[in-house]
């Protein structure tokens, strides 16, 4: 007899994007896909955590701490985790497998969460919000890019894909 299998072992749904799926509704943030549907284990488990930022520009939240402690030495370490929570939050949400694989190509323009973080004047929060902003921007780039995608991938898949796979359940 097998010993039951841990939850807690799948970290890509029950760790650190828990959360993240938590405040999108398990939504993808770019098409939409399962807005109109009931919570679903299937779509919730092919979900994705998609950092608008991306990792490869400092965006994950590890980096983002190191970021914000070398910018801001003088806060408490409370002020700079405060300050760390609210990019996290804005920069990371839930993205459908393809929303995800297609956005990544983004990620190689743009400036870095350090050269976002260095490059502002102002108070930490007035820095953060200017930042938040640029996330929004980023963010709104992305949707737009995602939605002529699939209307192209759509036209594609009805044409050259979708009769093959209605013939293939006829069998």
């Amino acid at each position: 007899m097998h010993k039951p299998y841990d939850y807690r072992n799948c970290q890509s749904l029950f760790g650190y994007a828990l959360n993240v799926h938590k405040r999108s509704g398990c939504v993808c943030q770019f098409c939409g896909c399962s807005a109109g549907e009931q919570v679903d284990f299937d779509v919730w488990r092919q979900m994705s955590v998609e950092h608008i930022i991306g990792r490869i520009k400092g965006g994950d939240v590890r980096d983002v701490r190191l970021a914000i402690a070398r910018r801001f030495p003088e806060l408490s370490s409370a002020e700079r985790e405060r300050l760390v929570q609210r990019i996290d939050e804005a920069n990371t949400v839930t993205a459908c497998g393809l929303c995800n694989s297609m956005t990544s190509q983004h990620d190689k323009h743009g400036r870095s969460m350090s050269e976002l973080l260095d490059g502002a004047a102002g108070s930490p929060d007035e820095i953060v919000e200017m930042i938040l902003l640029e996330i929004r921007k980023i963010s709104d780039d992305k949707r737009v890019a995602v939605r002529r995608k699939i209307e192209a991938i759509h036209a594609a898949f009805d044409r050259l894909v979708k009769p093959d796979l209605l013939k293939a359940r006829v069998r």
